[in-house]
């Protein structure tokens, strides 16, 4: 379990490489990354709260050299504990990272598409049977 977590991660972090997501670390070795949002014209804020509105769960969070409030930030933090405990892998570390960089780049647009992929993602791999 605890190995799966990590190459789930793994996954998420070179797809967000992938789409010009970047990290702090430029990817991760555990079950988190910090994703920098410094050079992407959106705050860690903004970003938690398009996540809210498409149901993904992840929180602002500041990075190394922040320059805005910690209630606004620059990062976002991001773990793969909780979709592997439900039984997801790599392939829906792509779908989930591809989420993620949609409500970066392209919320306004993409929302309802964005909702739509997580909730799909998220009946295939339900809580409780």
């Amino acid at each position: 379990y605890g190995k799966q977590i990590v190459k789930n991660a793994k996954a998420m972090a070179a797809r967000f490489s992938e789409l010009g997501v970047n990290m702090v670390s430029g990817g991760t070795d555990n079950h988190l990354m910090l994703i920098d949002l410094q050079n992407l014209g959106i705050t860690g804020k903004e970003l938690e709260h398009n996540l809210d509105e498409v149901h993904i769960t992840a929180n602002k969070n500041t990075v190394p050299g922040e320059k805005r409030s910690p209630f606004v930030t620059s990062g976002v933090r991001i773990g793969t504990p909780a979709v592997t405990t439900r039984g997801m892998g790599v392939e829906e570390m792509k779908i989930i990272a591809d989420c993620i960089a949609d409500c970066i780049f392209d919320f306004a647009a993409k929302k309802d598409d964005i909702a739509k992929r997580v909730a799909d993602l998220t009946a295939k791999f339900p809580l409780y049977e």
